[in-house]
C-alpha cells in the first residue's frame, strides 16, 4: 500500500541493489574552478557500465579548504565497479590519474569516510612507468605523495588508496507531469545528497534508456504492463552509490523527501527485479519511516 509524502504517492516497493567496492577522492587545485575542471575530466564518460561505461562515478560536492589534506579548495569525486572487476577498476583509475594531469595545478588525495568496511590499494605502481623516473615522494598530511613535476609546476596524488568493500548502489523513480518537474525533482534530489558524504549520484541515471519501453510515456498505449501512471509525461530515475548500506539508506531517505516537494511530482517509487539484481533490497516506506 502507497503512502504520500504532501500529493505526491511512495509506491510500496523496493529499490533492489548490488554489491559494489567504492573509491572516494578529493581532487585540489589553485581554485575552486580548476579543481572542478579536474574533477569532470577525473569522472568524464563514467555513467552507468550496464551500458558500456567502463567505470561508474560521479561528482558529490564541493570541498572547503579545512576539508583537503593541501588547505586548498577542492572536489569530492566518487568512482565504483562490482568486486569481481576490481582489476578494471584499478587500470581505470590509473587512466583517470593520468589525465588528470591535463589540468594545472591539480592534485588527486584519498577521501574515503571513516566508517565504511575498506582495504588499501596501490595507485603508484600502476601509474609510476609513466613519469619516467624524474617523480619523487613527499610527506603530506600524514599520507605519502608522489610528486610530479610538469610544466605549471608539478602534479601531486596519493600513492594508495582507500578502497569500500562495502559499497552499494540504490536509486530511485520520479514519476512527473512534465520535464521540467522531473528534472527540478531530481535536482533537488541531488542536492540533498549532497549533505551524506559518501554517496554520490551517477549523473542522471537512467532517465532516457529507450530500451526500458515500460517507462516511456508516449509508449503507454503502445507497449504491455506499461508502467507510466495516468497524468504523468516525463519520468527520470535517479541512480547512486555509496560506501556503504547505512549510508544509501540515509541518501535515498534525503533524497525521495527533496523530490517530493518539487511540484508536478506525481509519485516516487523504485525499480527491481524480485530479488534476483542484487541482495540488498531499500524498501522506500520503510526507508521514510525510519
Amino acid at each position: 500500500m502507497a503512502v504520500k509524502l504532501g500529493d505526491v504517492a511512495i509506491q510500496d516497493t523496493f529499490a533492489e541493489a548490488w554489491d559494489l567496492e567504492v573509491v572516494r577522492l578529493v581532487l585540489t587545485a589553485l581554485s575552486e574552478d580548476v579543481a572542478l575542471g579536474g574533477a569532470h575530466q577525473f569522472v568524464g564518460a563514467a555513467g552507468s557500465s550496464e551500458l558500456g561505461s567502463a567505470i561508474n562515478g560521479g561528482i558529490e560536492r564541493t570541498a572547503r579548504p579545512q576539508e583537503t589534506p593541501d588547505g586548498r579548495p577542492g572536489v569530492f569525486v566518487s568512482l565504483t565497479l562490482p568486486p569481481d572487476r576490481r582489476a578494471d577498476l584499478i587500470e581505470e583509475l590509473s587512466l583517470r590519474l593520468a589525465l588528470a594531469t591535463l589540468i594545472p595545478t591539480c592534485a588527486v588525495y584519498d577521501a574515503m569516510i571513516p566508517s565504511a568496511e575498506t582495504e588499501e590499494i596501490d595507485l603508484y605502481g600502476p601509474t609510476a612507468a609513466r613519469w619516467q623516473g624524474y617523480d619523487t615522494t613527499r610527506e603530506m598530511d600524514g599520507r605519502a605523495v608522489c610528486v610530479v613535476p610538469t610544466t605549471t609546476g608539478e602534479f601531486v596524488y596519493q600513492k594508495t588508496l582507500t578502497l569500500s568493500t562495502s559499497g552499494t548502489d540504490g536509486h530511485f523513480v520520479c514519476y512527473a507531469t512534465s520535464e521540467a518537474s522531473a528534472v527540478l525533482a531530481v535536482q533537488a534530489a541531488k542536492d540533498a545528497i549532497a549533505g551524506v558524504d559518501g554517496v554520490c549520484p551517477m549523473g542522471y541515471g537512467l532517465e532516457q534508456i529507450f530500451r526500458e519501453l515500460d517507462y516511456v510515456p508516449a509508449l503507454r498505449d503502445r507497449v504491455e504492463e506499461s508502467k507510466v501512471p495516468q497524468g504523468v509525461s516525463s519520468i527520470l530515475n535517479l541512480l547512486m552509490f555509496g560506501a556503504s548500506p547505512a549510508l544509501m539508506r540515509e541518501a535515498m531517505k534525503a533524497g525521495i523527501e527533496a523530490a517530493a516537494r518539487v511540484r508536478g511530482v506525481r509519485k516516487i517509487g523504485a525499480m527491481n527485479f524480485g530479488g534476483a539484481f542484487g541482495r540488498h533490497q531499500y524498501h522506500l516506506n520503510n526507508l521514510l519511516s525510519g
